[in-house]
């Protein structure tokens, strides 16, 4: 009969055994080779030693989120004290840079919802921070979603973008975004249309609706986005206009028309930057090539069979015949590893995966062509190309038109074809993050025509210092995993712990070094 020190050994033993015969490490279930550990102790050390890692990530990214604001953005907090309040001031318990800071950090670690203010955004440590970014020092808790909603149905529009405007403009000072100008002049702007809502009924009078061939309706709000997009992955909101009807409209409202009204607004905003305008074939036209030449912007637009019919075949008919010599080739080789499929035993074995290696083959193919005339009406055109081959399977082949300020040529036609691939960076980095990247783009976040319209101007500027923290240098994206888990990472700091504002931080410098393209 055996003793319970005699059990505990046995079960010990015949687990190792069973173990080794499954070729299961010891350390996969931290267990040691001594007969006498103390599991309870152990345990005690990996809490204390969890403990320690969490202390020293205690409130980081709120105070990352603090810091980098600061730098960049100074007088953020002056600029939101400006807004228009027209609540009554007697009842007012939080001030209005105290509410857009919880509708912005809703946006920032991507609740995705309004509700989630109510229901997660509460707590000590959670308003405690919110009156440090906020400056309110009588703040003794979280404002109610609906609190939050109040405001935003009061506020303006053009006042929020005036803000987003200012950031821009405290940017472009900075010289933050000077490295990643065109020809060393020009910064570029990709525009495009973005679906916003869509509804089974009439939402407001300045709804665009869509009719199908069985009768049935359908109402959606959409926007044209302008962002200055750079190789490196950022895509930061610059301006926008909404296309919608207006009273008693006779032909409804297009991304087209929409385009005219923003040329003149970004020039109206920006008068003096130097813009580099990247478009997709839609807007091709000689109306758009017209507008740009008279608001001093110069323009790389896409260019493909369909848009401009009459000139296209006639373009590229003159270029096959006449621009043969204008002709780089780039074959790049680089070594990857060829991923082989594992077998069922290979895997039960946990052994490491031998890969093999191959010699992976691109090859770049520019050519371009200036001053082709059009005989009709004698306009000129300069046409680029870039075909690019990834082990012998086409992965691009683009077609651009490109205006006569950029000096196409054989020096710059790699630089300039570069750039125009980062018209995507709209659709992927700016529009597609928005919709499907946490921030719930499509999301209702008010029924109210106005509110509607604020909360989504609110995502922008959430979604412009977000990009500024995650390409910045004061995280190290290793220790946190990846950038998804930033946002949820940055919650639970708000949550858990209270970071600390200094009274007179020192001067820093921040590097947008990390290339997310």
């Amino acid at each position: 009969m055996l003793c319970a020190r005699g059990l505990k050994r046995r079960s010990i033993n015949v687990g190792r055994k069973l173990l080794a015969n499954e070729r299961v490490h010891e350390r996969d279930d931290a267990i040691k080779s001594g007969d006498d550990q103390d599991i309870c102790k152990n345990d005690r050390k990996s809490k204390a030693g969890s403990r320690t890692k969490e202390e020293e990530m205690k409130g980081q990214l709120v105070e990352t989120l603090s810091t980098t604001v600061n730098h960049y953005f100074p007088k953020f907090n002056e600029w939101l004290r400006r807004l228009t309040d027209e609540r009554n001031q007697g009842a007012v318990r939080y001030e209005r840079q105290t509410i857009f800071w919880t509708a912005l950090i809703l946006m920032l670690t991507k609740r995705g919802s309004r509700k989630k203010i109510t229901d997660e955004m509460g707590g000590e440590h959670f308003y405690e921070n919110v009156r440090i970014l906020s400056g309110q020092e009588d703040l003794e808790r979280m404002p109610h979603g609906d609190t939050v909603e109040y405001l935003c149905m009061r506020l303006k529009e053009e006042e929020l973008e005036e803000i987003e405007v200012k950031m821009i403009r405290s940017l472009l000072r900075s010289r933050a975004l000077e490295r990643y100008r065109l020809s060393q002049r020009y910064h570029t702007i990709a525009i495009d249309g973005c679906h916003v809502h869509s509804f089974d009924y009439e939402h407001c009078k300045q709804c665009l609706v869509q009719e199908d061939k069985n009768g049935n309706k359908r109402w959606f709000h959409m926007k044209l986005q302008a962002s200055l997009v750079t190789p490196t992955g950022l895509c930061l909101g610059i301006t926008s206009e909404w296309i919608e009807n207006e009273q008693n409209y006779v032909k409804q409202d297009c991304e087209l028309r929409a385009f005219y009204r923003m040329i003149k607004k970004i020039r109206r905003l920006y008068p003096r930057l130097p813009i580099c305008v990247l478009l997709d074939a839609l807007y091709a036209g000689q109306p758009t090539f017209e507008l740009l030449t008279e608001e001093r912007m110069q323009w790389i637009v896409v260019f493909k069979e369909g848009c401009m019919s009459h000139i296209y075949n006639w373009v590229m008919d003159v270029k096959r015949e006449c621009g043969s010599e204008n002709v780089i080739e780039e074959t790049e080789e680089q070594e990857i590893e060829k991923r082989e499929r594992r077998s069922h035993e290979e895997r039960l074995a946990r052994g490491a995966t031998q890969n093999s290696k191959r010699v992976q083959v691109k090859k770049t193919t520019y050519s371009w062509m200036a001053g082709i005339e059009y005989d009709e009406d004698r306009n000129k055109f300069n046409i680029m190309t870039c075909k690019e081959e990834v082990d012998g399977h086409k992965t691009c082949d683009y077609v651009w038109l490109v205006s006569d300020g950029l000096n196409l040529n054989e020096n710059t036609v790699k630089q300039l074809a570069q750039r125009g691939r980062c018209r995507w960076k709209i659709e992927n980095e700016g529009i597609n993050i928005q919709k499907n990247g946490g921030y719930q783009l499509k999301h209702l976040y008010s029924k109210d025509e106005v509110s509607i319209k604020i909360w989504i101007k609110i995502l922008d500027l959430a979604h412009l210092i977000n990009q500024l923290i995650e390409k910045g240098s004061l995280i190290n994206i290793k220790t946190i995993g990846s950038i998804r888990n930033i946002a949820q990472r940055m919650f639970e700091h708000f949550r858990y712990f209270t970071f600390q504002k200094s009274s007179s931080p020192p001067r820093i410098q921040i590097r947008l070094t990390w290339d997310t393209s």
